[in-house]
């Protein structure tokens, strides 16, 4: 499946990478909750690359928004709660579209680790055109899913059946399988990795000990643990969505 035209600006006319960058973070801090404030966007940039050059400190950010919101792509509110502008949601989900589409590639078709993933499509999205975009879309065989199980704009990604829950809501003693995870922390994918707490495997939630902020569980390579803010980023189905 090609994707949508309208999302898509010739590399050309393209936004600079600190602005791309941006709306991505936006957009997928957006996924993960209904509203995102100055210091939650700033706490995101510094999980992505170094090699991006995004200055991460409060001020820099909000000098940032600001010459966005002057170029209608986001708007502020008083309680500096930050919303994309419709021009703005429409550029970043074209933002999207192509960083999950070169997750993808690199994976799939290169056989990058999944923990390098993201900084490689980091690289990449940049500078996919929209003919690129349709042949990498191709390569990969239309798919509608990164490999970290995040939906990619523009396909056919239906919704599983179901209700979907951070990890740190589950319910102990329960089996899940894995929905999606964050894709941006090298060291944790790593950890993920090793674990086997991937999309499309199974993982049962031993214990939610909030008193301890640690979440234990357990998967087809045994047990592990892993902190509360870590598990609201990892997404699971629910057991009765197994069932049906």
């Amino acid at each position: 499946m090609k994707g949508n035209n309208e999302n898509r600006t010739p590399v050309t006319n393209r936004l600079s990478s600190v602005v791309e960058n941006y709306l991505l973070s936006l957009y997928i801090l957006r996924e993960e909750q209904e509203n995102t404030t100055l210091s939650q966007l700033a706490a995101y940039l510094r999980r992505l690359p170094a090699a991006e050059g995004l200055g991460t400190s409060l001020p820099t950010v909000l000098g940032m928004l600001r010459r966005m919101s002057r170029d209608g792509l986001v708007q502020m509110s008083p309680q500096k709660t930050i919303q994309l502008t419709e021009i703005g949601a429409s550029l970043a989900v074209g933002v999207a579209r192509r960083h999950r589409l070169a997750e993808r590639l690199v994976v799939d078709i290169l056989g990058v680790e999944l923990p390098k993933a993201d900084l490689e499509a980091h690289i990449l999205e940049h500078g996919i055109s929209p003919y690129l975009e349709d042949r990498i879309c191709e390569a990969v065989g239309n798919p509608s899913t990164c490999p970290f199980g995040k939906p990619i704009p523009g396909s056919d990604y239906a919704a599983p059946l179901g209700k979907i829950v951070a990890m740190n809501r589950a319910t102990p003693h329960s089996t899940y399988i894995v929905s999606s995870l964050p894709d941006e922390d090298p060291r944790l994918l790593e950890f993920l990795c090793q674990h086997q707490l991937l999309p499309g495997e199974e993982v049962v939630v031993l214990e939610l000990g909030d008193y301890r902020d640690v979440i234990t569980f357990r998967t087809s390579v045994g047990e592990g643990a892993l902190g509360f803010a870590t598990g609201s980023r990892i997404y699971l189905l629910e057991p009765q969505s197994l069932e049906s």
